[in-house]
């Protein structure tokens, strides 16, 4: 007799079905990659499956979307009274990294996506980015009253810039798990740092603040 499929709720089915996802994507290539099986292994039908989700690119944009989502509240590290924005953004990749050795799978399967071109997972990733970016333009722009509009879009392309150059390196660390955590998170924040120190006409508040932590 076939084992009794376990009673969830809606929403812990789903959240199921995605880590499972996150799990078998993160191991295998995206055509090798079976919803049937998906289902098989979760104990659920096939017509269950579909019910969450249409088909597999859906179902595959459903599992990149949430992992970016973990990824996102995992790097909102606080910002510390009197830490300099060198040590905050350290902080930041540090928990990037450690995301990526607690759900290699996920972070794979996310990593995946980005190869893709595929207009849904391309918007996925250019949310992503775009909070992360906000994110960073905020803290770095924090108690600066009327910044320049040139500025801004300058230190935002080196944002954008710089956060490519970090998925990146953070890519390599699962790639070979031996290259070491904290000379990744040292280099992605004096990278941060110089690149911004180099956009013309920043406030002198700002030169300021990143003036101590570049080489």
């Amino acid at each position: 007799m076939a084992e009794a499929r376990r009673r969830l709720s809606p929403d812990d089915r789903r959240n199921e079905l995605l880590a499972l996802g996150a799990e078998v994507f993160g191991q295998r290539p995206y055509d090798e990659v079976r919803i049937d099986e998906i289902a098989e292994r979760a104990g659920v039908s096939r017509a269950l499956m579909y019910h969450y989700f249409p088909d597999k690119r859906a179902f595959f944009a459903a599992v990149v979307r949430a992992e970016g989502e973990r990824l996102f509240e995992a790097t909102n590290t606080p910002a510390v009274p009197g830490e300099s924005l060198f040590d905050q953004v350290r902080a930041g990749v540090l928990a990037y990294l450690h995301y990526d050795e607690q759900h290699p799978h996920g972070a794979w399967a996310a990593y995946m996506s980005m190869a893709r071109v595929d207009p849904v997972l391309r918007g996925i990733e250019d949310i992503d980015n775009d909070r992360q970016a906000n994110r960073i333009i905020d803290r770095v722009t924090a108690g600066i009253d009327g910044l320049d509009g040139k500025v801004e879009r300058d230190l935002r392309a080196a944002v954008y810039g710089w956060l490519a150059f970090t998925f990146e390196m953070c890519r390599q660390r699962l790639v070979d798990t031996s290259l070491d955590a904290d000379f990744i998170a040292d280099l992605c924040a004096h990278t941060l740092m110089d690149a911004l120190g180099r956009v013309p006409g920043i406030p002198a508040t700002l030169a300021d603040a990143l003036a101590p932590q570049r080489r």
